[in-house]
């Protein structure tokens, strides 16, 4: 009897292990993806010229770095992904009540092209 209570309770605690995993990721890159998705914007303050808002390049749901570049002198950094595209996904969403700029005539990084990279849909 001993042994069919603690399998029982084994087995109670890996299906709320496993239903946890779905709500809280396991990596640490994932948390604090989590963390910083709920406080921030997944886009910059810049439209794309051609929709005239900013656009989400949609990129593999395990990618979690991209490169961002100047132009002039030479700065490459290594920039965190931290949005992923969800049902719930509102392009319309502000910039935390800014304006959303313009691409500017001469563009000096890829931040100001208006193209946001977000990880797609597990």
């Amino acid at each position: 009897m001993k042994a069919l209570v603690m399998f029982a309770a084994g087995a109670a605690m890996l299906l709320m292990s496993r239903q946890c995993d779905a709500v809280y990721p396991r990596t640490r890159a994932d948390r604090i993806a989590r963390y910083y998705a709920a406080q921030r914007p997944w886009h910059g303050p810049y439209a794309n010229t051609t929709y005239g808002q900013p656009l989400a390049l949609v990129v593999p749901p395990t990618s979690v770095m991209h490169n961002s570049w100047s132009w002039g002198v030479a700065q490459s950094e290594m920039v965190p992904i931290y949005h992923q595209f969800h049902r719930d996904y509102f392009p319309e969403a502000g910039y935390g009540g800014s304006p959303i700029l313009p691409t500017p005539l001469w563009p000096s990084h890829t931040d100001q092209l208006g193209v946001y990279p977000i990880r797609g849909p597990w």
